[in-house]
């Protein structure tokens, strides 16, 4: 599987059940003060069918891609952990993989992606 961020490299990845506390931190933290409130108030009510957040592996590093709702939900709900499919992969490819759910998910451009990551204050490549 292409994990978008080089055409040669190859994602390796695995659904597990993850600490929250494993995840790094600071992507949560700035992401925390633009989560829509509806949408974690959805998947705690709706918990049992919230499918698995996706984390890279980054050297070692869990960066949180796709799933900031889900993780804020499980807190609410006093949980410890989460699914999550983990892949293997660099910055880049976690990178990518976030701008690529956000289009499909909101119908936004690249550009709108990236300006809306930048909004979130992130230092180095743009959250990750």
């Amino acid at each position: 599987m292409d994990g978008g961020g080089g055409a040669d490299q190859t994602v390796h990845m695995s659904v597990m059940e993850l600490e929250i506390a494993a995840l790094a931190r600071d992507s949560i933290e700035r992401s925390r003060p633009l989560l829509d409130q509806g949408r974690v108030a959805y998947y705690v009510a709706h918990w049992a069918e919230a499918e698995p957040v996706v984390v890279f592996n980054v050297d070692g590093v869990l960066l949180l891609a796709d799933g900031h709702h889900r993780v804020a939900a499980a807190m609410e709900l006093g949980r410890t952990s989460v699914q999550a499919e983990v892949r293997t992969g660099e910055r880049a490819d976690a990178l990518q993989f976030a701008i690529d759910h956000a289009r499909k998910q909101r119908n936004l451009s690249r550009q709108e992606v990236l300006d809306a990551i930048a909004r979130r204050g992130s230092p180095g490549a743009a959250g990750f």
